[in-house]
């Protein structure tokens, strides 16, 4: 055993050695005055000779773009620097995107800028993706690479010198980001006339806000000021990282409300619509954990979009998903007069540049006769 350890520490030494003083007139390491060892470009500092070769060789010869993606995430599913659901998104880039690619097999300190550029091309080629969608996939990479600099695996993030502005990218098309009053109020006036449950409520009373899904599904209600609600916290389906890289069935987990708490935890004045929502909700639900549940159990995103999708397309509507319900209330307040400002902490966001991505939406049909009547 101690012939083989001896053995792998000299075949360790010599392919370091073969790596590092290629192309160097200097053909030892230097010796600082503290005795410690140190290498340069590759840059490593280390007690005795022996570690600096462990280094160089994990440097070198242990860190496949793959193992390194790896380990960033287990160090953000670790330290909780971003939500699961940012984790999860990101994995499902990588695998999509990114592990089927020439780089994923790569040394990491063998990827070049050219690789990485090769790569990119082939995303967009003569404008295939957005903008938006790219940067989604180098944001991956992006953090790959920041933490294998970090973490001194490599010297130096590649995608910093990449020209990216000159590839193509295909223009995005204009999204609908909110529901416009006519189709507000037939959704809401075809709601009335189904029997009432969790699903259905809830759906009316994000309509009558403007709310967070996840906030509705946290909500409590003292009857006793039933006009306003009071938004402490959010109940969100997250999914854990496991051993294996995989990731575990949905479970709910109780959060502050998204974003920064000092602006997200607030109280909201409900119109007389809404308070008969709560009081309907109270009366199905009289002991539940939470006000919004159904049949027994809390409500899930999931489910919540699901049934809208139906209700859209039981009245010939174009569905948009819950979060766009929150676009129509701020649109709304914002046509109606109701400055930024002033939507902003109903909201709940810590910038007003937030608020203004939400607000302006077109939820008034417009004849375009009467906008060329404008422009004459």
């Amino acid at each position: 055993m101690a012939l083989h350890i001896e053995m792998t520490k000299k075949q360790k030494e010599k392919l370091v050695s073969e790596v590092y003083f290629k192309n160097k007139k200097r053909k030892e390491f230097y010796t600082c005055n503290d005795g410690r060892v140190k290498s340069y470009n590759p840059q490593f500092i280390a007690t005795s000779k022996e570690q600096l070769i462990d280094k160089l060789y994990e440097y070198y010869f242990n860190n496949i773009l793959e193992d390194v993606y790896k380990d960033w995430v287990q160090h953000r599913s670790t330290t909780k620097i971003v939500s699961g659901k940012t984790i999860e998104e990101d994995m499902g880039i990588w695998n999509r995107f990114i592990a089927d690619s020439e780089i994923a097999t790569m040394q990491i300190m063998d990827i070049k800028p050219k690789h990485l550029m090769k790569l990119f091309q082939s995303w967009t080629g003569n404008g295939k993706i957005t903008r938006k969608d790219f940067n989604n996939r180098k944001s991956v990479l992006n953090g790959i690479f920041r933490y294998a600099v970090l973490n001194e695996i490599i010297s130096y993030n590649p995608i910093t010198s990449l020209p990216c502005n000159d590839l193509k990218y295909k223009l995005p098309t204009a999204t609908k980001k909110a529901y416009t009053i006519e189709e507000r109020s037939s959704l809401l006036a075809y709601l009335k006339t189904l029997e009432p449950d969790a699903y259905i409520l809830a759906i009316m009373l994000a309509f009558y806000g403007i709310f967070r899904i996840g906030e509705i599904k946290a909500l409590s209600w003292d009857s006793q000021n039933e006009n306003m609600i009071t938004i402490q916290h959010q109940l969100v389906e997250e999914r854990t990282l496991q051993g294996d890289m995989t990731l575990s069935q949905p479970h709910r987990v109780l959060k502050d409300p998204k974003g920064n708490p000092y602006y997200s935890i607030r109280t909201e004045h409900l119109p007389e619509e809404g308070v008969a929502v709560l009081r309907k909700m109270k009366e199905l639900n009289p002991h539940g954990k939470f006000l919004f549940m159904h049949e027994g159990r809390p409500l899930t995103t999931d489910s919540f979009n699901r049934r809208l999708k139906k209700y859209c397309t039981a009245i010939g509507i174009t569905y948009l998903s819950s979060h766009k319900i929150r676009f129509t209330g701020a649109s709304m307040l914002y046509d109606a007069g109701v400055k930024p400002i002033d939507i902003q902490p109903l909201l709940g966001h810590s910038t007003l540049t937030m608020t203004q991505h939400y607000i302006g939406q077109r939820v008034i049909e417009r004849d375009t006769s009467e906008m060329a009547r404008i422009l004459a």
